[in-house]
Formats: structure tokens, C-alpha cells, sequence
């Protein structure tokens, strides 16, 4: 039985530049990770999921602009945008030390990068259930990081993350 087939998605994080939610709702394929009607003014600092289209702007825009920018992290995934948004949303508060609950705003790579490097296999592994790969940008903006989920390890890469 063949694989399902790949598609790249975007979680973008519309609080880190003005001008991501105008680009985000330009984008054929857009869903809020936040639920219900929102404020204006809510929705244009929202995080969204994204089906990354080469013919739309956003991918051109981000290489180009968003460069350090922590505009947010992409994916690759077999499941439906509404299946992504169902699975993310389930990601969105922490329980703080305190027992506090709050936004955990894992689609800024500052906050992906130090969670998935710190966590155990046991919480790891809910990230990359229907996700083959996250990349991720550097804390630098020099480049990305390449997360996979193989035998129950986290790859960083090729190589494996205790």
C-alpha cells in the first residue's frame, strides 16, 4: 500500500509582522488555530495553518523578508488541513509549574526549537502523530532545523536526540 501523499504546511505566527495576515488570507488555503469568531484585531495577530502553495506569495514573501523574523515553522504532513488545525489545537495552552494555564505559543522557533530539543520521547511523540517532518527556523535565522520522528526518537536531521 502506497504512502498518502506530502504536503507542506505553515503554522504562521501573524503577531510577528504586521504584514502576515494580509498574506495569510491571501492564501487559498487558510484556517485559524484559534477558535470561533474572532475580533478584527485578534485575527490579524492570530496564528494560521497554511497550505504552502509556490504560486502564492507567502513562501516568495517569507524567504525573502522573514528571514529571523520567527514568522513561524513549516511541516509535512499526510492529514487534511482540518485534521492539522484538530491536532494543533490541541497544543495551545501548558499548564504552568504553578498550575496556571497558559498560551503555549509553539509556533514561534524560538519556543519549537527549545520544547522539542528539551522534552521526553513520551511528550515528543503526540508532535508527530500524521507529521513526517517539522523544519524549523535557527534561534540565528541562519538556516533551519530538520525534526523527524523515527523509532521513537527525535532526529534532529540524521541524527538522533537524547
Amino acid at each position: 500500500m502506497a504512502d498518502a501523499p506530502q504536503q507542506w504546511y505553515a503554522i504562521i505566527d501573524c503577531a510577528q509582522d504586521p504584514r502576515l495576515g494580509q498574506l495569510v488570507r491571501s492564501c487559498r488555503a487558510h484556517m485559524c488555530l484559534y477558535k470561533g469568531d474572532l475580533d478584527p484585531q485578534i485575527a490579524d495577530v492570530a496564528p494560521y495553518l497554511v497550505v504552502i502553495d509556490p504560486n502564492e506569495p507567502l513562501l516568495a514573501t517569507w524567504q525573502e523578508h522573514g528571514k529571523g523574523g520567527n514568522w513561524g515553522l513549516m511541516l509535512l504532513s499526510s492529514l487534511s488541513l482540518e485534521d492539522l488545525q484538530k491536532h494543533f489545537r490541541k497544543f495551545m495552552q501548558a499548564k504552568l509549574p504553578d498550575g496556571t494555564v497558559s498560551l503555549f505559543r509553539f509556533y514561534d522557533p524560538r519556543v519549537f526549537n527549545s520544547f522539542i530539543r528539551s522534552a521526553t520521547d513520551e511528550e515528543r511523540k503526540p508532535w508527530f502523530k500524521g507529521i513526517r517532518q517539522y523544519s524549523v527556523e535557527a534561534e540565528d535565522g541562519a538556516g533551519h532545523f530538520d525534526y523527524k520522528w523515527k523509532e521513537g526518537k527525535l532526529l534532529m536531521g540524521d541524527q538522533a536526540l537524547a
